[in-house]
């Protein structure tokens, strides 16, 4: 920030704290700030001070109040902080992994998002990168390996792809994608499924997270499964960081009605005044009425919670897994004055349609009452949920025959990095528990909303 500007933002505020009513403190601030960036030994940028100001406030939240979601965010990361709010990131549109042998490194790309610039270039899962621009990344620490692929807009890669023996190059763009945040059991032909392929006649929706466009896709998504004749369904929450609170309302209005006894509450919004406001379910947009189960687990947060609460509450689905995170709280995105950042401001609590509150305070135990307990409780140990990842993206991105040939190369490449107490056991290289568990809900005859 110019030391011009600075001065301009300084003169904003005097301005208004002269003739506003602000406190004594306001202006001791106002005038320490002024007194550092001028008298100084080790003379500080202004840009400095103020982000170093603005960030000791929000920590101050943290440390005393235990609210780490209030964050100042500069103006340097505005465009990346927007990126993840709209589920979009900039890069080459593939996920990989590292594999230590014999003390050389081989990096492997775990798979290729569909349409983005990696699989149109024809990089596809299992390929084994060399090269990256000329350097072998064989020796390279790993946090140069992933700074290789983000340096140029262009990037070059040698690689041996899955199954053959003869190195490939292949250049790839980065690009500006955006990430679908609704996603079926697998992929295949061009399109994503909405059935389970063990079980057709039960409906599967992973929702990834809540950007502005999550409604619209989970209701696409929502009529191409109910065309397949599914019979019930599982929604799979897992992992899901929350996000759009708008979009998570609207799933959940095509999901339940307003109920005699269990009335019309999708969420409650306090406020620290002690003023509520609530969203409710609206007749006429349930779309929606089969048995259902819901997946969380312990990064389920949230919007997610929100929707798997208000779920849980109604009697609409049971609820299977493990305690999800407990982010019951509400950010406002306030943008500064003088291009000078955005300000993510904690300003309200959120609480279910029972009342009781989502959000795990500060020193909060186990015992205590907040995120959401599943009806039926299924752990994972870390190897499992590490496997049940891999199997997760890859059936959501990778089509039919790219998944069968490379599933038994990721069973190998975790035992070899996961050797603790994991032991694949099931019918397909990776066990899933959790789905198992949905699965055997809405199978059992006795199964009942």
């Amino acid at each position: 920030m110019p030391r011009q500007n600075f001065y301009i933002i300084l003169l904003a505020i005097l301005v208004y704290a002269l003739t506003s009513g602000v406190t004594l403190r306001d202006r001791l601030l106002i005038s320490t700030l002024h007194r550092i960036e001028r008298s100084a030994y080790f003379e500080p940028s202004a840009k400095n001070l103020f982000e170093g100001a603005m960030s000791g406030m929000t920590a101050t939240l943290a440390d005393e109040y235990g609210d780490h979601h209030t964050q100042y965010i500069p103006p340097v990361n505005q465009v990346r902080y927007q990126d993840n709010l709209d589920n979009r990131f900039e890069g080459l549109g593939f996920l990989s992994r590292i594999h230590e042998e014999d003390g050389k490194k081989k990096l492997f790309i775990s798979y290729p998002h569909h349409d983005a610039p990696a699989y149109r270039a024809g990089l596809r899962s299992g390929d084994q990168v060399l090269q990256i621009n000329d350097t072998p990344i064989t020796d390279q620490p790993n946090s140069e390996i992933f700074a290789l692929l983000r340096q140029e807009r262009e990037t070059f890669l040698s690689v041996v792809p899955f199954g053959q023996t003869e190195v490939q190059d292949f250049i790839v763009r980065r690009e500006s994608i955006r990430m679908d945040s609704v996603e079926g059991d697998r992929f295949e032909s061009g399109k994503r499924v909405f059935h389970l392929e063990s079980h057709p006649k039960i409906g599967y929706i992973r929702i990834t997270s809540f950007s502005p466009t999550t409604g619209l896709e989970f209701s696409n998504a929502l009529e191409r499964m109910l065309q397949s004749g599914v019979e019930s369904f599982i929604l799979d929450l897992r992992d899901n960081p929350g996000g759009d609170v708008d979009s998570s309302i609207q799933i959940a209005r095509m999901l339940m009605s307003p109920g005699v006894d269990t009335g019309n509450s999708i969420v409650t919004v306090r406020l620290r005044n002690g003023f509520e406001h609530r969203r409710t379910l609206t007749s006429g947009t349930q779309r929606c009425t089969l048995p259902m189960v819901v997946l969380i687990n312990g990064e389920t947060a949230s919007s997610s919670e929100i929707l798997a609460a208000a779920l849980q509450d109604h009697g609409r689905a049971t609820i299977v897994g493990t305690r999800s995170f407990g982010k019951g709280v509400i950010q406002n995105i306030i943008p500064l004055p003088f291009r000078s950042g955005l300000l993510q401001l904690t300003v309200a609590e959120y609480r279910r349609p029972n009342g009781a509150g989502i959000h795990r305070r500060m020193n909060a135990e186990e015992s205590d009452e907040w995120g959401v307990t599943p009806d039926r409780i299924v752990e994972f140990s870390s190897a499992e949920q590490s496997a049940v990842n891999h199997l997760r993206a890859l059936r959501s991105n990778a089509i039919t025959t790219e998944r069968s040939s490379v599933l038994e190369q990721f069973r190998q490449r975790i035992i070899a990095g996961r050797t603790d107490d994991f032991e694949f056991t099931g019918a397909a290289p990776y066990f899933d528990a959790q789905l198992d568990a949905a699965i055997l809900l809405l199978t059992e005859p006795q199964y009942q909303m």
